[in-house]
Order: structure tokens, then sequence, then C-alpha cells
């Protein structure tokens, strides 16, 4: 292919896929909690998939402004349930496909404290590290045969702070009031338990 060719097909390519609604691209096949790590295959029998209309209402809210986020940044999701952790948080795994590159698996997370809820989306070094925890946590009390429950000890109840940049951190706290933080740089990541 010569260069003019490339030229003229990439710009087509480009304006294609801009007349491309993003409202298209969440799906209702779903993409599971399972894809981002092998972590959460352990709790599948302790979390809940729900319908978006059996949340409560201040959830949804949050619901319908991470689902305007995700569409306007090309994310691709099940815009049908979300996933259950805890009384108190809800996930929604997700993929973005890049311009170039594989598609990423990230986490929303909407989490509800004293009455209100937000959303936070965990890059993929982030979620990794989450699902992480969650074998680790699982593994440790199923071999040492401890009455820990995984999902009480990983999952959030209160978020404590999120910084995104350079330096991702994801910090809360959960059922046991341990602080939790999750933590990704460019070549590195690490889970802090206190």
């Amino acid at each position: 292919m010569n260069r003019r060719n490339f030229i003229v097909s990439s710009v087509m390519s480009a304006g294609a896929l801009s007349m491309f609604p993003s409202s298209a691209l969440a799906s209702n096949n779903g993409i599971s909690l399972s894809s981002i790590g092998k972590g959460f295959n352990r709790l599948l029998s302790t979390v809940e998939h729900i319908s978006i209309s059996n949340l409560s209402s201040g959830v949804a809210k949050t619901h319908q402004r991470l689902i305007a986020t995700l569409s306007e940044e090309g994310y691709v999701y099940n815009a049908t349930e979300v996933v259950k952790l805890n009384s108190s948080c809800f996930a929604i795994p997700l993929q973005k496909k890049p311009m170039f590159g594989f598609k990423s698996k990230e986490l929303a997370l909407i989490v509800k404290e004293n009455g209100t809820s937000k959303f936070y989306i965990l890059n993929e070094k982030l979620a990794s590290e989450f699902a992480g925890l969650v074998e680790n946590v699982s593994q440790n009390a199923e071999s040492h045969e401890l009455d820990i429950d995984a999902a009480s000890f990983a999952f959030p109840v209160k978020v404590i702070a999120q910084k995104q940049g350079r330096k991702t951190t994801f910090s809360y706290q959960n059922k046991f009031d341990n602080t939790i933080t999750l933590r990704a740089a460019r070549k590195e990541s690490a889970v802090v338990v206190s």
C-alpha cells in the first residue's frame, strides 16, 4: 500500500469511527468479573447480579452519571445489570479498546455511604490489584482454615480517597475498618493494608 492510500484509508476510518454512536458501545452481552482477574472466580457465589431497575433511587442516579461518563470515554460494558459486591458496593466490569493495542480490563465501582453514592473507575492496574487482593485473601483463608469472609475483607464500605495521575491511588475501608490502598505507578503496583 502506498503512502497516499494509507493516509486516505486512515482518514476515512477515523471519520467512520467519529460517526459511530457511542451509545452503541454499551452491550448487553456483558463482561464478567472473572475477565478482570481470577480472584473474583472464588467469590462468584457470594456476589449478586442485579438488574438496573432494581437499584435504589440514589444508586440508580449515580449509575446514570457513570453510564454517561463511560459512553463519553468509549467503554464497553453491560448496560442492563450491575454486580452487587456487598450492601454498599456495586461493580461494573469494563473494557476499553484504544486506537492501538489491546483492550483494557477496568472496573467501575459505585459505593454508597451516608445516603449518597459516588462512582470510581479503577484503571487496569488497580483493577488487577483489586482482583489479586480478593484472590490472596481467599487463598489464605482457605489454606489456613481461617474464618474470614474474603468478600467482607476485600470489598469497600467507605472510600477514603482517589487520586488519578502519574501515581494512581484508591483508598477505602472494608467492613472490618481496615484501610486498603491500591497503588499503581508506571511500572509498579501494590496493595497496602493497614
